[in-house]
């Protein structure tokens, strides 16, 4: 959204030493650098802080606008009824928007989140989606641009990296060029949102490079794997994408090119 607004690039930063305190709430990063970070580093490192920040340049309105124009505040339409309605606050405040830039305050459908991350990887591209066979053209007739080709080109350098560097490396899949993000949710309980359980999930989308396929995992409570563990959702809803693309990757004809595993490693180490 906020690369698409034009107000920010892949070389802005955002100032995420300390907590942003508005009203009641403070929002403060989950491992914070306690820095200014780049607009790739808000997104590798899952700044609430910084995606805040993000939100406010972009204003109240403009947020509200983007999740309609991705279809996220919409009810759904497929062939099947059953779609449920997502929710938003009634009126949106400045409070409203900054908590909804990190995921709070709204919800929406898991079909929903993988249909607009789709169109941030396709070219900009919003399709309606379908449970039955439809050809190249038939999609091209129904699309509707949403963002911006250069923003487009921006999220899957920025997915990709994420799974390079960022919290997504458990979802690397070699020969694969997986990209994906994360997302560490506290689940709503009786109403409120719960500091000690968990709704996890990773996006992820392959091969990177040319994007055919969106991966979505969800996990409802995860609990640490070992004693002292974290639970987020690098280190279990990422694993699960990655098995999933692991062993469906071949049988839906993607070709692995272990070229690109090899060119990154030498970039790695040179750096």
């Amino acid at each position: 959204m906020a690369l698409d607004s034009g107000k920010v690039s892949l070389n802005s930063t955002f100032d995420a030493r300390r907590p942003i305190t508005i009203g009641r709430r403070t929002i403060r990063d989950f491992h914070g650098k306690g820095r200014v970070l780049t607009v790739p580093e808000v997104f590798i490192y899952s700044s609430n802080i910084g995606s805040a920040r993000e939100a406010d340049v972009v204003g109240i309105e403009g947020h509200r606008e983007f999740l309609h124009r991705l279809g996220l505040l919409e009810r759904l339409q497929t062939e099947l009824p059953e779609v449920a309605k997502p929710t938003e606050p009634k009126v949106w405040k400045k409070v409203h928007s900054i908590t909804a830039a990190f995921g709070h305050g709204f919800s929406t459908t898991p079909l929903q989140t993988a249909v607009g991350c789709a169109a941030l990887m396709n070219g900009g591209f919003l399709l309606n989606p379908t449970f039955l066979p439809r050809t190249i053209e038939e999609a091209s007739q129904v699309a509707t641009r949403v963002v911006a080709e250069k923003t487009s080109e921006d999220m899957r350098y920025l997915y990709r990296l994420n799974a390079e560097k960022g919290s997504g490396k458990k979802a690397e899949v070699p020969g694969y060029r997986v990209g994906g993000k994360t997302g560490t949710a506290e689940k709503v309980v009786n109403g409120r949102y719960s500091s000690n359980v968990r709704f996890n999930a990773f996006v992820a989308s392959f091969p990177m490079d040319d994007p055919q396929y969106i991966v979505l995992s969800i996990i409802d409570e995860p609990k640490p794997e070992k004693p002292g563990m974290g639970a987020t959702a690098g280190s279990n809803a990422a694993p699960i994408a990655a098995n999933i693309i692991r062993r469906s990757a071949s049988m839906l004809g993607v070709k692995p090119d272990f070229r690109q595993d090899v060119a990154s490693e030498l970039v790695a180490n040179i750096d």
